[in-house]
Order: C-alpha cells, then sequence, then structure tokens
C-alpha cells in the first residue's frame, strides 16, 4: 500500500503526485461552478510545489478535498491574511472581490508552509453537513414505516460532532413538487431544503409518514467532535465549501442549536465498536426502542472487506435487537445489499439511499429508495425499489 493509500505506488513519487494532481484537475472540471475552489483547483492541477503537499496525507485522504480544508482552516485562523478576502466564510457573503484568487492564495500558503502541511499530515476530511437532513429524513420516514409509534435510537457510524443526530430537530422542505413538503420542527433556525424532482415528498404526505419521535441519540467516530471545542469544530467548518451559499451558516446554526444539549459522540472504530454503540443508544432510548444505524459518506473511506465486516455484524445484533433498520447514503455500490438505481447514481458525486431492515431476528427484503446529491441539494428518491444488490466498489 502507498503511502497515500493507493493500491500501488506506480513508480514512486512522482507518479503519486501524478495522480494528485490529475485529481485536482478532476475537481475543478466536477465543481467548475465553484468560483473559488474550481479556480484552485485549476492552479493546483500545474503546480507541484503545493500540490506536493499532499504527499503527506494519511493512507486514503490524499484528496484535494482535505488540501482545499487545510488551506480554509488557514483562513479561518488567520482572517487577516491575504488569502482570507477570498473566502466568504470569513468576509462574508457577496463580498468576496473579482478576479483570480490564486495568487493570494498561493502568497498566504508558502507563507504558513508549515501549517498547512502539518494538517495535511494529521487530519482527515471530517463533514458535518446538516443539509444531509433532506434525504436522510426521507429515509429515516420509510425506514420507521412500519414502526411508527414505537421510539428511536439513532446510532451514527463516523458521525463527527454529531450534528446529523439532530435531522428531526431540523426545519427540512422538499422543495419543487407541488405541495412543498415540510419535515422536523418548522420553527427550527436550521433551514435544510433539497429540490424534490420525483415528489416523494407528496407520496409521504399521502401514505401519512413522517419522522418518527427519536429518544436517543449517539455516534461513533475515530475522532469525534465536542461542539463546545472551538478548535476542533473549526475543523469541521473547514471541510465545508465556503462557495456553496448557505453552508456555513447552516452548519454554525446547528452548531448553536445542538450545543446545549449535545449528541453522545464515542470514540471508536465504526465496525468493531459498533455493539457497544448501540448498547448506549437503548440505554437512553429503551430495550424496546427501533435502533436504526445511519451511515452517511462514512463507508467511501471504509475497505471492502470491513463494509462486508460492518454487515456481519448488523447481522449478528439484529439477533438481540427485535427492531433494527440500517439507513445508508453512501457511494454508488458501498453498501453491501444496496442497489445502484439506474443510471442517475452513476454520474460522478452521486449518493444512493437505501434501508436495511431486520425485525425479530429475520431480515426484510434491501430497498433503494433513489439517488441524490451527497449535499442533499436535490433528491430523485420514491418509497423503496427492491432489486438484486450490485457488488461492492472498491
Amino acid at each position: 500500500m502507498a503511502p497515500n493509500g493507493d493500491p500501488a505506488d506506480d513508480g514512486g513519487h512522482g507518479a503519486r503526485l501524478d495522480r494528485i494532481q490529475r485529481r485536482f484537475g478532476e475537481f475543478a472540471a466536477e465543481y467548475a461552478a465553484l468560483p473559488l475552489y474550481s479556480s484552485l483547483c485549476r492552479h493546483l492541477a500545474v503546480d507541484d510545489e503545493l500540490a506536493g503537499l499532499l504527499l503527506a496525507a494519511k493512507p486514503g485522504q490524499a484528496r484535494p478535498v482535505l488540501w482545499l480544508a487545510a488551506v480554509h482552516e488557514l483562513v479561518l485562523r488567520h482572517p487577516d491574511s491575504l488569502a482570507a478576502q477570498w473566502y466568504p466564510s470569513v468576509i462574508g457573503r457577496g463580498r468576496t472581490p473579482e478576479g483570480d484568487p490564486w495568487p493570494d492564495v498561493r502568497r498566504t500558503v508558502l507563507d504558513h508552509r508549515d501549517e498547512v502541511a502539518h494538517t495535511i499530515a494529521r487530519r482527515r476530511t471530517q463533514t458535518n453537513e446538516p443539509n444531509r437532513a433532506v434525504h436522510l429524513g426521507v429515509g429515516l420516514a420509510v425506514a420507521a414505516a412500519d414502526l411508527a409509534d414505537r421510539p428511536v435510537a439513532l446510532v451514527e457510524l463516523g458521525a463527527s460532532a454529531g450534528l446529523l443526530l439532530g435531522v428531526d430537530r431540523y426545519a427540512v422542505e422538499l422543495t419543487g413538487a407541488v405541495p412543498t413538503t415540510h419535515l422536523g420542527d418548522p420553527r427550527s433556525p436550521v433551514r435544510c431544503s433539497g429540490t424534490d424532482r420525483l415528489g416523494v415528498g407528496r407520496q409521504l404526505t399521502e401514505r401519512g409518514l413522517g419522522l418518527p419521535r427519536v429518544v436517543g441519540r449517539v455516534g461513533v467516530d475515530l475522532d469525534p467532535v465536542r461542539l463546545d471545542d472551538d478548535d476542533a469544530v473549526r475543523w469541521l467548518e473547514a471541510c465545508l465549501w465556503p462557495d456553496v451559499p448557505g453552508r456555513v451558516e447552516r452548519f454554525r446554526a446547528a452548531r448553536t442549536l445542538l450545543r446545549t444539549d449535545p449528541p453522545e459522540v464515542l470514540h471508536g472504530d465504526l465496525v468493531d465498536d459498533l455493539g457497544t454503540t448501540v448498547a448506549v443508544g437503548r440505554q437512553q432510548a429503551g430495550p424496546e426502542a427501533h435502533v436504526v444505524v445511519l451511515s452517511s459518506w462514512a463507508l467511501s473511506y471504509v475497505p471492502v472487506e470491513r463494509r462486508l465486516e460492518l454487515e456481519g455484524v448488523l447481522h449478528g445484533l439484529s439477533q438481540e435487537v427485535a427492531h433494527l433498520s440500517w439507513l445508508s447514503a453512501e457511494p454508488p455500490g458501498c453498501v453491501p445489499g444496496i442497489t445502484v438505481p439506474g443510471n442517475r447514481a452513476d454520474d460522478r458525486g452521486g449518493t444512493v439511499v437505501g434501508v436495511r431492515l431486520w425485525r425479530d431476528g429475520r431480515e426484510l427484503p434491501p430497498l433503494t429508495l433513489g439517488s441524490c446529491h451527497p449535499h442533499g441539494q436535490w433528491v430523485e428518491l420514491g418509497l423503496g425499489e427492491q432489486r438484486r444488490p450490485t457488488p461492492l466498489r472498491r
């Protein structure tokens, strides 16, 4: 295994740097609508010196988003730096200058090269995007459809600070279809919204489905974040993309809302420590609670064999937890037993939403709800399609 997590070194340092720069170019093309991040990645695709900082990343982390997060964190700590004027998260939405941000960003990174390199070497990307409540809210309503009156213990894998464990405490809107569908708390200061392309909101309304009563909330993460730890929370904020309107503002609102009553996030591995985490959730919600295990873009960082081990752990838990569900929102092919819905989720960056259900020790047929934008900007979901699973993506 190569130091950056690639399966082979393919010629050493130069080949690894070529792959890194190719990924920067791909990111720039895929997210061309982002004026800041697409511009930076276009330059990084041909700047050996600064792109090479990613060579120090932990296994599996040599991705453009880690470089971008490390520099975002730098400007959040140094709001008077040259680069900071290009970041809406620092100076405010609509106040960034016209022109090319690269000269100022490059100068700032060179001035703080050791800081950026240190961040890249020790950090992992952690994205706590509350707007994922859009598709996770739909999935949670479907997972609990047969147990609507039973309290839920939410258990999140790779939870970071646990912001998604507050899904029912946010105001969630499915827009575009008529009428607009609302989930969660309509009075919440945390506003989450996504375009409902296939009318799943109407389907939920027609079937009388909504979010269940969440009583227990617990997560597990290799690097859990306390909401009262300003330094750790700043890293989560740095992993957000400042180009996307509303992301940073929504994150800050969610932190403020949950900070007074934060969910518990345990330090541990999402496979090895799942049993312990579920036990804590059941202590909070009661032994008869419906346990919903939630994973959202966590398995993409987990090797295929560990995903299969996770499936095995869940099968084992189903023998002691009478009402168990696994709600997943992951890249295509990442979740055992969940299919790729048509061609939509094959699009780069797509997310597949699926539900696996165990009731009284027996697994029901898995449900593929559809695909969505990874941050909930749009959803193409239905109330469940049972299909033959596809092979796991490596």
